[in-house]
């Protein structure tokens, strides 16, 4: 993919909710080499994290939940209208728009399934400002039980569509303005049916293995060893404080 995070309509920004932010903060910043800065968006219990200096992605507490969980954010150009874009297209909202100081607004809603994702109008934050290296945001996956009941919604709100099935999965690649901008994964055989749809949020690694190999040392539990995907290696991971994350290796 080749993702501009400054355009409205792509996925754009993540944040980490986790009921331990001291174990999340020590995790990621010795697996993906960031560093925090306190008070993201005015936000007290919220840090940045940053990459060589640049937004990384949002680690935010929240105290008594009972495990940590990644959420994708689509940039928009008005929160509210986008929000009247989700309830018409058959979704629901979860956290009602809120300002975040300076930064911008964030919703986070529903997809037409439940499925979490995140809205986020942007004021001086941009979203992500790494791309392409180890330790940055490499972009969202929707991993769905239903193509076309997604296809339409995200169609719907978005104006996204959808390119031809490739892989021994039959990924597809999510397109806006003919550019691949994300990806939808039909649920795979080995996912456990207990397991509802989800965003995956992607990571940038170099090595697969290394980086399973350090998760592990650090806490994680792997959840799918490192596996060819065509265009790189990818080995899903789940944190110490229980959030779903994949890192993947991509082939230059």
């Amino acid at each position: 993919m080749d993702v501009d995070f400054h355009q409205v309509g792509t996925v754009a920004w993540v944040e980490l909710n986790t009921p331990d932010i001291e174990a999340s903060t020590r995790f990621y910043g010795k697996l993906f080499g960031w560093a925090f800065a306190e008070g993201f968006g005015g936000q007290p219990q919220s840090r940045m994290a940053l990459l060589g200096g640049r937004p990384a992605a949002a680690v935010t507490a929240a105290p008594g939940a009972e495990r940590g969980g990644w959420t994708t954010f689509v940039t928009v150009a008005d929160a509210r209208e986008s929000v009247e874009r989700v309830l018409a297209a058959g979704g629901k909202v979860l956290v009602h728009p809120h300002g975040l100081g300076t930064a911008g607004r964030s919703v986070v809603v529903a997809d037409h399934a439940g499925t979490r994702f995140g809205l986020w109008e942007a004021g001086e934050h941009q979203g992500c400002g790494a791309a392409g290296e180890p330790g940055a945001f490499h972009g969202g996956e929707l991993i769905t039980d239903d193509v076309e009941q997604s296809a339409a919604f995200y169609g719907e709100v978005f104006g996204w569509t959808l390119g031809e099935p490739y892989g021994p999965l039959n990924r597809r690649d999510w397109r806006l303005g003919g550019r691949s901008i994300s990806v939808l994964l039909p649920r795979p055989p080995a996912m456990p049916a207990e397991i509802p749809p989800y965003w995956d949020a992607y990571f940038t690694v170099a090595d697969a293995q290394q980086t399973a190999d350090a998760a592990v040392r650090l806490g994680a539990t792997v959840l799918m060893p490192p596996t060819a995907i065509g265009h790189g290696d990818i080995t899903v991971l789940l944190d110490p404080t229980g959030a779903v994350f994949t890192a993947l290796a991509p082939t230059h």
